[in-house]
């Protein structure tokens, strides 16, 4: 879908506007600074997200306009999701200073963080994160449940769903964080258990 892209790791700027892109996954581009995909058939927000957050830890400016994943703020009850989609993004990705039409002020990055805080996912303890999956795939245990179907109709019906779209991407989100710290808890668990059964069967 992009090929070739990796040969370009000291690109500082990327525009992939109007390219009907479905799905999106950089490697790793440590410089990149700017990146735009306005008008694309991006979906899969929490995704896109994740990639970014390892591949361009050092991008400041992301424009997402005219995608099925970014709610026009322009349309009339699309102002909220637009919000909530805003503090998804800039909660994602720390070196963010502009995103969008708008920069991102220091207020919205502190709101950002406090809605992620208060969205109804706890934050993993040590008790939780041990219980990592024998499985070899952990996908099942990190999967992403789509929200319950509700009956409404006509437009209160769609700004539910869009509402619970935005929700359920900000609690996958930070499940998929959850998963990971898990995943390096229970590791490093198993690592220590296993050089301190050595030490005690080899004295």
């Amino acid at each position: 879908m992009l090929n070739g892209i990796h040969q370009y790791e000291r690109v500082e700027e990327l525009i992939l506007d109007n390219n009907r892109l479905s799905q999106l996954c950089l490697p790793p581009l440590p410089h990149l600074k700017t990146l735009s995909i306005n008008n694309n058939n991006l979906q899969d927000l929490a995704r896109i997200l994740g990639n970014l957050e390892i591949s361009v830890p050092q991008l400041t400016y992301l424009s997402m306009l005219s995608n099925p994943l970014c709610p026009n703020e322009l349309m009339s009850g699309d102002e909220d999701d637009y919000q909530m989609y805003r503090f998804t993004v800039i909660n994602s990705l720390k070196s963010l200073k502009f995103l969008d039409s708008r920069p991102v002020i220091p207020r919205e990055r502190e709101d950002s963080q406090r809605h992620i805080e208060f969205s109804g996912v706890k934050r993993p303890t040590l008790a939780t994160s041990v219980r990592v999956p024998l499985s070899p795939s952990r996908e099942h245990h990190c999967a992403v449940r789509a929200p319950l179907n509700q009956t409404r109709s006509g437009s209160a019906l769609r700004r539910s769903r869009k509402s619970s779209t935005m929700e359920e991407i900000v609690r996958e989100i930070v499940h998929r964080r959850q998963c990971a710290l898990g995943d390096s808890l229970g590791d490093s668990l198993g690592d220590s258990l296993g050089d301190s059964l050595g030490d005690s069967l080899g004295d």
